[in-house]
């Protein structure tokens, strides 16, 4: 179980990080930016990585039915769509409301649900009962976290009370993000449709001699196919209204795309190293991993943030709720683990 954590830990750090070569890019619009990077996240470096790495990927497919591959597209289709109303959602309720309650919710949707596709034997078990208790400690501190970022925006922006004033801005912008953190859940359901109902993961290692984390990639192929299509949608959309396609002929474009080639390795070696540490974990560990993958992601994310100054002028208060989410999150992935030893 010991190696699951580390896997899983060491995807929350990476992902916490992935999108620092961001800053060096210019001279592109968000649209930009971002769409580049999910062409390179969700179709070229999985893709090749997949047909280079993986023995026998066709032979492997062959094997799961048609219904899983629906199952597994329609999921990853809404994990790609949370992370588009996410986006849209911050720029309505302020980044601090909008990261806490995407992952927050995310993170109850993506761990409590899988208990309910294969696992609900185990929901009544010592072990299930302290693991569910785990993720509601996390919630905890999640939510303290979300005070911290809320009384940041206070101190930093004079204009935050009139934003939070507007409250059908408000009510639209966390409504929004709800669904997007319910949407975003679906990136492990599809990992768990994929490998513990569709067994993908088992046929490539058992059959075809691919190592665990080999099998991994074609695990998680066809959700990255499926996400990435519908955030294409809407970049396509948005480059061709904001006319920004003519900002891929300037001249840093290619250093731009260097840089965001960097981010896609990053993030999807993030997302497989992720899937290594669920399938290490156990019968429950999508659901178990996903609570400390998440979790891990909002304390590398406000560590980090930290110590590069991002909290100098929030205030002591602010910096108090942050520090008291910390540790409480920290208590509830041991809990967590503590949960999955004795499952």
């Amino acid at each position: 179980m010991g190696i699951g954590i580390f896997w899983v830990l060491l995807a929350a750090i990476m992902l916490g990080f992935y999108a620092f070569p961001s800053k060096f890019v210019k001279n592109y619009e968000l649209e930009n930016l971002w769409g580049v990077f999910w062409v390179l996240a969700m179709f070229i470096v999985p893709i090749i990585s997949t047909v280079v790495l993986v023995d026998n990927l066709s032979e492997t497919y062959e094997q799961v039915s048609n219904s899983i591959f629906l199952s597994i597209f329609l999921l990853s289709i809404l994990w790609g769509i949370g992370n588009l109303l996410w986006g849209i959602s911050i720029s309505k309720i302020g980044m601090a409301l909008g990261f806490s309650l995407l992952i927050g919710v995310s993170t109850l949707a993506g761990s409590i649900l899988p208990f309910f596709m294969g696992g609900a034997d185990k929901l009544s078990t010592p072990g299930g009962m302290v693991i569910l208790g785990g993720i509601f400690i996390i919630m905890l501190g999640i939510i303290a976290n979300g005070k911290a970022g809320l009384l940041r925006e206070k101190n930093e922006n004079a204009d935050s009370e009139k934003v939070a004033s507007n409250n059908n801005t408000m009510r639209n912008g966390i409504i929004l993000c709800i669904i997007g953190g319910i949407s975003a859940a679906g990136f492990n359901l599809a990992y768990h449709v994929a490998d513990n109902i569709g067994h993908i993961g088992q046929i490539s290692q058992e059959q075809f001699g691919n190592p665990p984390w080999i099998a991994r990639l074609a695990v998680m192929l066809p959700s990255f196919i499926g996400s990435g299509i519908a955030i294409m949608v809407y970049f396509i959309i948005q480059l061709t209204k904001n006319k920004s396609w003519g900002n891929f002929s300037h001249k840093n474009s290619p250093k731009n795309i260097f840089y965001l080639l960097i981010m896609a390795v990053v993030y999807c070696a993030s997302l497989i190293i992720y899937g290594l540490g669920a399938y290490e974990l156990g019968p429950l560990g999508t659901s178990v991993g996903f609570a400390i993958f998440q979790t891990g992601c909002i304390m590398v994310a406000n560590i980090l943030g930290f110590f590069t100054g991002e909290w100098n002028k929030a205030g002591d208060l602010s910096k108090k709720w942050l520090f008291s989410g910390l540790s409480i999150m920290t208590i509830g992935i041991i809990i967590v683990a503590y949960g999955n030893s004795i499952v």
